[in-house]
C-alpha cells in the first residue's frame, strides 16, 4: 500500500467516526427531550386539581323553590293547530292536483293548482284552500270540482301519482308557485264547452284544459296563451 492509499483509508476511518459520534450525540439529545417531556407531563398531571361539581339538585326540590315545570317551558301551543291547518291545506290543495290533473304534465298541474290559490285570494270564494275545494261538495250537483260530489274520492288511488301531488303541492305551498294560469279562476276539459266559458275571458290552454279569469273593466284585447 503506498503512503497516499493509507492517508486516504486513514481519512475515511475518520470521517465515519465523526458521522458515528455525530448520530450517537443526536440520539443522546432526542432520548434527554423524551425524559424532559415525560417529565413535565407528569407534573402538570400531578398539578391538576379537577373540578368541584356541586351535587345535582333534585326535580323537586327545583319545583318547591322555583315553581312549576310548567313556568320554564314558553310554547305557544297555537303552532300545533296552525301546523294540522297547513297538513289539511296541503292535502286539499294534492287532492286537487290528483283528481283535476293528475295525468297532465307538471306545468298543467301547477295551473290547476294556480287555479284554487287565486280563488282563495278572490272575495267570491271562501279564503281557504280546502274551503275552495270543497265548496258545494255536499250537493250532488254544484259542486265546483267534480272529484269532491261524484264519488271518486270513495276510489283507491295511484299511489305513486298522489305522493307526487303531494310533493308538488308541498313546494307550492312553501313558495314554489308558479302563475301558469296567468290569473285564472276557472278551468274546464277541452271537450266540454260550459255555458259560463263565453262570459270569462281565456288566459290559456295547456294539455287538456283551458283556463279563464273574470274580465277586468276595462278588458284589453290579448290572444290566450297556448302551453
Amino acid at each position: 500500500m503506498s503512503a497516499l492509499s493509507a492517508t486516504a483509508s486513514i481519512d475515511r476511518a475518520a470521517e465515519k467516526d465523526a458521522e458515528a459520534a455525530a448520530l450517537a450525540e443526536e440520539a443522546e439529545l432526542v432520548a434527554g427531550l423524551a425524559d424532559y417531556l415525560a417529565a413535565e407531563t407528569a407534573n402538570a398531571r400531578a398539578a391538576f386539581e379537577a373540578p368541584k361539581l356541586k351535587d345535582a339538585r333534585s326535580t323537586t326540590e327545583i319545583v318547591t323553590r322555583e315553581g312549576a315545570i310548567a313556568d320554564f317551558v314558553d310554547f305557544d301551543f297555537t303552532q300545533l293547530v296552525e301546523a294540522r291547518v297547513d297538513a289539511e291545506e296541503r292535502k286539499c290543495l294534492a287532492q286537487a292536483i290528483y283528481y283535476e290533473a293528475g295525468t297532465e304534465s307538471r306545468i298543467g298541474q301547477m295551473a290547476v293548482a294556480d287555479v284554487v290559490l287565486n280563488r282563495v285570494k278572490h272575495p267570491a270564494y271562501p279564503d281557504t284552500i280546502c274551503g275552495v275545494v270543497y265548496e258545494g261538495s255536499h250537493r250532488k250537483t254544484g259542486c265546483q270540482f267534480t272529484f269532491t260530489c261524484d264519488g271518486a274520492l270513495n276510489r283507491p288511488v295511484n299511489k305513486r301519482r298522489y305522493e307526487a301531488a303531494e310533493e308538488l303541492a308541498g313546494a307550492i305551498l312553501a313558495g314554489m308557485r308558479v302563475p301558469a294560469s296567468r290569473n285564472a279562476t276557472h278551468y274546464h276539459a277541452d271537450y266540454v264547452e260550459p255555458s259560463w266559458a263565453h262570459t270569462l275571458t281565456p288566459t290559456a290552454t295547456i294539455g287538456a284544459h283551458k283556463f279563464y279569469r273574470f274580465p277586468r273593466r276595462v278588458e284589453i284585447a290579448e290572444a290566450p296563451a297556448t302551453m
